[in-house]
């Protein structure tokens, strides 16, 4: 039987810790290391089981996901898990003990002390301000473990990848917000890969600043780096990278990055550095679904204290599909000019105001389609397409393709060089400046763009 009196402790091991055993078996080490790391068996001041967590995030991950297993093995040691709870530990439950025999807590992790060398971190990117739905559940769950215990879950390294305005960004800020708050870091880098690239590139013209830029991460504890694609083509950036990120994870240092698309895909990144990505965990983040679209634009108007009618927030959800960005900056545009012009917030001012431009945001053309359809037009392929050549019966079609996307897509220049085998934007602006001009002169290539464009309008 398990009372709440306090007893002395006897050589059996504590229930829960038997309890993590069974359910090793049940899920495996490292799920258990990463669920369950900073979990405690409690009891309600009603004498039933609980589970004690860190947040109600991972309360209610767990019970989903868990319960089930977690019940049966609470009953194989002779306790009623009919009425099992979890709970936040903010809430204050009675440790629950067997007779004569305490819980232990092996799985608490003492914060540091200390805190230096930290990014300062943008205070909306917290974990309690990112809206949580189907598309990113996953994402959001792993980032908030490892922000709760930097390099001690098998989620190391961790990818985040996604198209452009998903939240990417908002959680590697969250996680260094949270690990820089709780303590659970001690010495934080934050830093984009354009930035990292700039400072090698000083390094290189510099050699007398090679200490700084060495000891920048020499002592890191977490290390979080945005938009990894950007390193694409850059061999020399990767190696000092690889250096840099191998050393880390010898020394079991977190490392935290976000990409705009899979690691594997990628153009033009060394083979060692993907393998080294494909043996931590990736996880990608999928466009908002409409009832999360609506969560974040709520949770957006209630920030900012906004009366916003279910009628506007339903429109905008429905009009702006594509990312969070955007519907957060259509928000803010409906709002300043409603301000502008003293209007209220009403359906038909959003409507008249945004209804064209949100129908024209929800263009089907992308940089893979123009590609696909450029390709099948002048019977090359894809790869070709893509690749480094400078044949004339490919790398016509390439710059086609390219002033395509430029012409029939919102993409970056950028973007569209790294789908075209990880050129630079300049190679874009080379592409699409020559087209223009031949097509003053060119009847034949005026003619194959009039076609192309006939067969992309309809998908427009």
């Amino acid at each position: 039987m398990f009372i709440t009196q306090e007893s002395s402790h006897q050589s059996q091991q504590p229930v829960w810790q038997q309890c993590l055993e069974r359910i090793e078996d049940k899920i495996g080490p490292h799920r258990l290391e990463t669920w369950f790391r900073t979990t405690n068996l409690s009891s309600t001041p009603e004498g039933n089981p609980c589970i004690e967590v860190p947040n109600q995030f991972l309360a209610d991950f767990i019970e989903e996901h868990f319960c089930g297993i977690i019940q049966d093995a609470l009953s194989d040691l002779g306790i009623n898990a009919k009425a099992l709870t979890f709970v936040p530990i903010k809430k204050e439950w009675t440790i629950l003990k067997q007779q004569n025999e305490p819980i232990a807590e092996p799985y608490r992790i003492k914060p540091v002390k200390k805190l230096i060398n930290t990014h300062s971190f943008h205070p909306d990117y917290t974990f309690d301000t990112f809206v949580v739905g189907e598309s990113n559940r996953f994402a959001y769950a792993t980032c908030l473990a490892v922000a709760e215990a930097p390099g001690k879950t098998s989620f190391n390294p961790l990818t985040i990848h996604g198209g452009t305005g998903l939240g990417k960004t908002h959680l590697l800020q969250a996680i260094g917000h949270f690990a820089h708050i709780e303590g659970t870091a001690e010495n934080i880098v934050y830093i984009t890969s354009q930035e990292f690239i700039n400072q090698y590139i000083n390094y290189v013209k510099n050699k007398k600043e090679s200490e700084t830029f060495y000891k920048k991460f020499s002592g890191v504890d977490l290390l979080l780096i945005d938009d990894i694609h950007f390193f694409s083509g850059k061999p020399s950036t990767q190696k000092e990278f690889y250096r840099i990120f191998n050393r880390l994870l010898l020394q079991n240092k977190q490392i935290v990055l976000s990409s705009d698309r899979a690691p594997e895909t990628i153009p033009d990144m060394m083979e060692h550095i993907i393998n080294r990505f494909m043996g931590g965990l990736i996880t990608d983040i999928q466009p908002p679904n409409f009832e999360t679209r609506i969560a974040i634009l709520k949770k957006k108007a209630e920030t900012d204290r906004i009366s916003l009618p279910d009628q506007v927030v339903q429109f905008i959800a429905s009009q702006v599909t594509s990312n969070v960005r955007e519907l957060e900056g259509t928000l803010i545009r409906l709002i300043a000019s409603a301000s502008f012009n003293g209007k209220e917030i009403t359906l038909e001012a959003a409507q008249e105001i945004f209804g064209d431009a949100m129908n024209r945001n929800q263009q089907r053309l992308t940089i893979q389609i123009i590609q696909k359809k450029v390709a099948e037009y002048f019977d090359i392929t894809l790869n070709q397409i893509r690749a480094h050549t400078r044949k004339r019966n490919v790398a016509v079609p390439r710059n086609i393709a390219m002033y395509l996307c430029k012409k029939w897509t919102k993409q970056a220049l950028r973007t569209i060089g790294l789908d075209f085998g990880g050129r630079d934007y300049s190679t874009v602006i080379h592409a699409c400046k020559k087209i223009e001009a031949d097509l003053l002169k060119d009847k034949v290539l005026s003619d194959q763009i009039k076609i192309l464009d006939a067969v992309l309008k309809p998908l427009a």
